[in-house]
């Protein structure tokens, strides 16, 4: 049975499918999510959220969030959500190449901060491309 997933950011709802289950990247090593599940809510990490939609496997690239469901419903907020097919490989290469360098010469502790999770979500997506080539 399939239900109703919204994905999320800051800029408002990038995508609404219907899936008949969720594979989520979580603290605790990845969860499934499958219809009638009991509501829940839990923090999601960068990764790769799997959807099964129809007969499709779907993969999205998400930068933290949470995911909430309840009711069959599902929404997963996040500070980027992007389709494994719509990855520009070569922009990812070079935000990497560019937080490595700042990681370099970064002296303060909130730049650090930032600048290793520019480059945790770039290798995020240079993986998730090599994963699941476009189809």
């Amino acid at each position: 049975m399939e239900f109703k997933v919204d994905f999320v950011t800051y800029e408002g709802v990038y995508k609404t499918t219907m899936s008949e289950k969720l594979n989520v990247p979580t603290s605790e090593g990845r969860r499934t999510i499958l219809s009638n599940h009991m509501p829940i809510m839990m923090p999601l990490l960068i990764g790769v959220v799997e959807t099964k939609e129809g007969k499709e496997l779907r993969h999205y690239a998400v930068n933290n969030g949470v995911l909430y469901f309840k009711d069959n419903e599902a929404q997963i907020v996040a500070d980027s959500v992007i389709d494994v097919n719509d990855i520009d490989i070569d922009q990812a290469i070079r935000d990497k190449k560019t937080a490595e360098e700042n990681l370099k010469k970064t002296k303060r502790e909130y730049e650090k901060f930032r600048d290793r999770n520019k480059l945790e979500v770039a290798n995020n997506l240079i993986s998730a491309a090599a994963k699941y080539p476009k189809e």
